[in-house]
Protein backbone atom coordinates (compact mmCIF):
# COMPACT_ATOMS: atom_id res chain seq x y z
CA UNK A 1 0.00 0.00 0.00
CA UNK A 2 1.53 3.36 -0.90
CA UNK A 3 1.27 6.14 1.58
CA UNK A 4 -1.16 9.07 0.92
CA UNK A 5 -2.09 12.10 0.15
CA UNK A 6 -4.56 14.41 -1.22
CA UNK A 7 -4.21 17.38 -4.02
CA UNK A 8 -6.86 19.93 -5.14
CA UNK A 9 -8.17 21.81 -8.04
CA UNK A 10 -10.81 24.58 -8.17
CA UNK A 11 -12.97 26.14 -10.95
CA UNK A 12 -15.78 28.51 -10.71
CA UNK A 13 -16.15 27.57 -7.19
CA UNK A 14 -16.26 23.77 -7.53
CA UNK A 15 -13.30 22.10 -5.41
CA UNK A 16 -12.16 18.81 -6.26
CA UNK A 17 -9.82 16.49 -3.86
CA UNK A 18 -8.43 13.67 -5.35
CA UNK A 19 -7.36 10.94 -2.61
CA UNK A 20 -3.84 8.74 -3.36
CA UNK A 21 -2.51 5.67 -1.65
CA UNK A 22 -3.75 4.69 1.98
CA UNK A 23 -5.49 7.49 3.24
CA UNK A 24 -5.39 7.32 7.32
CA UNK A 25 -5.86 9.39 10.11
CA UNK A 26 -2.34 11.03 10.00
CA UNK A 27 -3.13 13.03 7.26
CA UNK A 28 -6.61 14.50 9.07
CA UNK A 29 -5.93 17.50 10.87
CA UNK A 30 -4.42 19.24 7.98
CA UNK A 31 -6.94 18.20 6.07
CA UNK A 32 -9.70 19.39 8.11
CA UNK A 33 -7.95 22.73 8.56
CA UNK A 34 -7.10 22.95 4.72
CA UNK A 35 -11.03 22.11 4.35
CA UNK A 36 -11.64 24.57 7.09
CA UNK A 37 -10.04 27.54 5.00
CA UNK A 38 -11.51 26.79 1.45
CA UNK A 39 -15.02 26.57 2.61
CA UNK A 40 -14.41 30.06 5.13
CA UNK A 41 -12.59 31.89 3.02
CA UNK A 42 -14.92 32.03 -0.18
CA UNK A 43 -17.46 31.02 -2.09
CA UNK A 44 -18.02 27.10 -2.46
CA UNK A 45 -20.38 26.14 -5.00
CA UNK A 46 -19.87 22.42 -4.89
CA UNK A 47 -17.00 19.65 -3.54
CA UNK A 48 -16.16 17.10 -5.39
CA UNK A 49 -13.95 14.14 -3.70
CA UNK A 50 -12.54 11.98 -6.19
CA UNK A 51 -11.00 8.56 -4.85
CA UNK A 52 -10.26 7.19 -8.16
CA UNK A 53 -6.89 6.67 -7.12
CA UNK A 54 -7.68 5.79 -3.40
CA UNK A 55 -6.36 2.36 -1.87
CA UNK A 56 -8.55 2.71 1.32
CA UNK A 57 -9.64 5.52 3.02
CA UNK A 58 -9.93 5.37 7.56
CA UNK A 59 -13.19 6.19 9.21
CA UNK A 60 -11.76 9.36 10.14
CA UNK A 61 -11.19 10.91 6.66
CA UNK A 62 -14.77 9.94 5.91
CA UNK A 63 -16.15 11.65 8.86
CA UNK A 64 -14.16 14.69 7.39
CA UNK A 65 -15.91 14.13 4.10
CA UNK A 66 -19.55 13.93 5.59
CA UNK A 67 -18.65 17.53 7.67
CA UNK A 68 -17.27 19.26 4.54
CA UNK A 69 -20.68 17.92 2.82
CA UNK A 70 -22.85 18.93 5.95
CA UNK A 71 -20.78 22.69 6.15
CA UNK A 72 -21.27 23.63 2.27
CA UNK A 73 -24.40 22.09 2.22
CA UNK A 74 -25.59 24.50 5.14
CA UNK A 75 -24.04 27.40 3.02
CA UNK A 76 -26.48 26.44 0.02
CA UNK A 77 -24.20 24.48 -2.31
CA UNK A 78 -25.65 21.09 -3.59
CA UNK A 79 -24.24 17.59 -2.34
CA UNK A 80 -21.16 16.98 -3.12
CA UNK A 81 -19.88 14.56 -4.90
CA UNK A 82 -17.90 11.11 -4.82
CA UNK A 83 -16.34 10.20 -7.37
CA UNK A 84 -14.87 5.91 -6.86
CA UNK A 85 -14.13 2.96 -8.66
CA UNK A 86 -12.91 0.93 -6.19
CA UNK A 87 -15.91 -1.68 -4.96
CA UNK A 88 -14.24 -2.15 -1.72
CA UNK A 89 -14.73 1.65 -0.93
CA UNK A 90 -18.12 1.75 -2.58
CA UNK A 91 -19.34 -0.78 -0.63
CA UNK A 92 -18.47 1.05 2.48
CA UNK A 93 -19.86 4.60 1.29
CA UNK A 94 -23.35 2.49 0.50
CA UNK A 95 -23.18 1.02 4.21
CA UNK A 96 -22.14 4.31 6.17
CA UNK A 97 -25.13 5.99 4.06
CA UNK A 98 -23.04 8.37 1.63
CA UNK A 99 -25.58 7.94 -0.72
CA UNK A 100 -28.49 9.13 0.68
CA UNK A 101 -26.43 12.93 1.26
CA UNK A 102 -23.53 12.85 -1.56
CA UNK A 103 -24.49 12.12 -5.18
CA UNK A 104 -22.25 9.09 -6.15
CA UNK A 105 -20.78 8.47 -9.56
CA UNK A 106 -18.56 5.72 -10.91
CA UNK A 107 -15.08 6.71 -12.31
CA UNK A 108 -16.34 6.38 -15.57
CA UNK A 109 -18.95 8.84 -15.45
CA UNK A 110 -15.66 12.00 -14.46
CA UNK A 111 -13.64 13.90 -16.50
CA UNK A 112 -10.03 13.73 -15.34
CA UNK A 113 -8.12 16.95 -13.88
CA UNK A 114 -4.64 17.53 -14.31
CA UNK A 115 -4.43 21.00 -13.18
CA UNK A 116 -4.28 19.58 -9.12
CA UNK A 117 -1.84 21.02 -6.19
CA UNK A 118 -1.16 19.38 -3.10
CA UNK A 119 -2.83 20.16 -0.32
CA UNK A 120 -0.64 20.91 2.60
CA UNK A 121 -0.90 18.73 5.16
CA UNK A 122 1.78 20.04 7.91
CA UNK A 123 2.78 18.24 11.36
CA UNK A 124 0.20 18.14 13.96
CA UNK A 125 -0.10 17.67 17.59
CA UNK A 126 -2.02 15.17 19.60
CA UNK A 127 -4.86 17.45 20.82
CA UNK A 128 -5.42 18.24 17.38
CA UNK A 129 -5.15 14.91 16.21
CA UNK A 130 -7.93 13.72 18.69
CA UNK A 131 -10.04 16.98 18.39
CA UNK A 132 -10.27 16.28 14.45
CA UNK A 133 -10.81 12.32 14.93
CA UNK A 134 -13.83 13.34 17.49
CA UNK A 135 -15.30 16.02 15.15
CA UNK A 136 -14.83 13.48 11.85
CA UNK A 137 -16.89 10.75 13.83
CA UNK A 138 -19.31 12.61 15.07
CA UNK A 139 -20.50 13.76 11.23
CA UNK A 140 -20.22 9.83 10.79
CA UNK A 141 -22.74 9.37 13.54
CA UNK A 142 -24.86 12.08 12.19
CA UNK A 143 -24.84 10.92 8.80
CA UNK A 144 -27.12 8.00 8.97
CA UNK A 145 -28.17 4.78 11.61
CA UNK A 146 -25.40 2.48 10.22
CA UNK A 147 -22.98 5.43 11.38
CA UNK A 148 -24.70 5.99 14.55
CA UNK A 149 -24.86 2.47 15.31
CA UNK A 150 -20.82 1.67 13.97
CA UNK A 151 -19.48 4.85 15.83
CA UNK A 152 -21.06 6.22 18.54
CA UNK A 153 -18.96 3.89 21.11
CA UNK A 154 -15.77 5.37 19.01
CA UNK A 155 -16.99 9.03 19.59
CA UNK A 156 -17.70 8.16 23.57
CA UNK A 157 -14.34 7.19 23.97
CA UNK A 158 -12.92 9.94 22.34
CA UNK A 159 -14.30 12.05 24.66
CA UNK A 160 -13.68 10.57 27.66
CA UNK A 161 -9.82 10.38 26.02
CA UNK A 162 -10.37 14.44 25.52
CA UNK A 163 -12.07 14.71 29.05
CA UNK A 164 -8.45 12.91 30.27
CA UNK A 165 -6.34 15.48 28.38
CA UNK A 166 -7.95 18.74 30.41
Amino acid sequence: MSPGHVTHAAQEGVHVLRYFGTVNYTLAPGLQRFLEHLIHAGPVSGLVFDLTEAESLDSTNLGLMARANEEVHDLGAANSVIISGNDDIDSVLRSMGFDQTFDLCSASQAKPNTNDEAVAVGVTGAAELQHTMLEAHRALVRLSEAGRIEFESVVACLERAGEERT
